[in-house]
């Protein structure tokens, strides 16, 4: 049986053991909601979000992953919601984006942006911001090329700093 609650709030705080994790922002839309949780908030943050409904006025978790995209709400509509999320350059307050046509700019929380659109159709092109807002200017926001080659280079100086790098006999 999938336990259930009265309120949002209390099947969120039971996701996971708060002593272990912490909530960095909840996002709810009529009878649906998503949360994004760091899940190892004291070294490197590991995000995850979970998906919540809300059937005869009581809440349960559903599906959960470890990275952004498009979740389906309704099937018989084949609408969903879009979710962006990840960290922020250092002193950000605020991320843009631009999707579905639609600009908005959403408040960062506790070092990471997230935003959801809601009862959209499965997008071709997934959410991802544009640019963040430091020092009261904005600045435009890596690509998913240059994030990955990023990532990729700092792969390679952990391996390499932890003489975990190729070696021959």
């Amino acid at each position: 049986m999938i336990p259930q609650f009265d309120t949002l709030d209390e099947v969120v705080r039971a996701t996971f053991p708060p002593e272990f994790c912490r909530v960095v922002a909840v996002r709810e839309h009529e009878d649906a909601a998503v949360a994004l949780f760091d899940t190892r908030p004291s070294a490197e943050p590991y995000l995850y979000q979970v998906h919540y409904y809300r059937e005869n006025g009581r809440w349960s978790e559903g599906s959960s992953s470890n990275d952004s995209g498009w979740h389906l709400l309704d099937p018989e509509t084949d609408l969903g919601v879009e979710t962006a999320w990840g960290e922020v350059p250092p002193s950000a307050d605020s991320a843009r984006f631009t999707f579905g046509g639609e600009t908005r700019e959403e408040r960062v929380s506790n070092g990471f942006y997230f935003a959801a659109w809601w009862n959209v159709a499965c997008p071709s092109v997934h959410a991802a911001p544009t640019a963040f807002r430091v020092g009261g200017n904005w600045v435009r926001a890596p690509s998913m090329g240059e994030q990955f080659l990023e990532q990729r280079r700092a792969w390679q100086r952990a391996r390499d700093s932890e003489g975990g790098g190729l070696t021959s006999a």
